[in-house]
């Protein structure tokens, strides 16, 4: 069977995060913040996360999960029903901020407002 990726290791992984916060808008980086789990998390995603054993989940709120597609190389959201199992796969390719950001616009907008 050929590989159609190699997934992302934890480390390379925790590279990522490390630049993606510096880099953030600190409005942003306040959000990421409450939300990111302590060390990301290998959860299951049937089928397209079977290969790699899962997608490395960043943060959580709510019901929703951040996750790491190391297929399409971006960060997605999903619902999930129960801890550890991913419920929707996404192709976004997005950056770990212009995902936060979108996720968040109306929140962020309002918060960083001073009036």
């Amino acid at each position: 069977m050929t590989k159609y990726w190699t997934p992302v290791t934890e480390r390379h992984l925790a590279d990522m995060l490390r630049t993606a916060e510096q880099q953030m808008p600190l409005s942003l980086r306040h959000t990421w913040q409450l939300i990111r789990l302590p060390a990301p998390e290998l959860w299951h995603q049937h089928p397209w996360g079977d290969e790699g054993c899962g997608f490395w989940v960043v943060a959580v709120f709510g019901k929703t999960c951040v996750y790491f597609n190391d297929i399409t190389q971006g960060f997605n959201s999903s619902i999930f029903m129960r801890w550890g199992y991913i419920e929707d796969y996404q192709t976004r390719t997005d950056t770990l901020d212009s995902h936060l950001a979108g996720l968040f616009h109306n929140q962020i907008s309002l918060t960083s407002d001073p009036a």
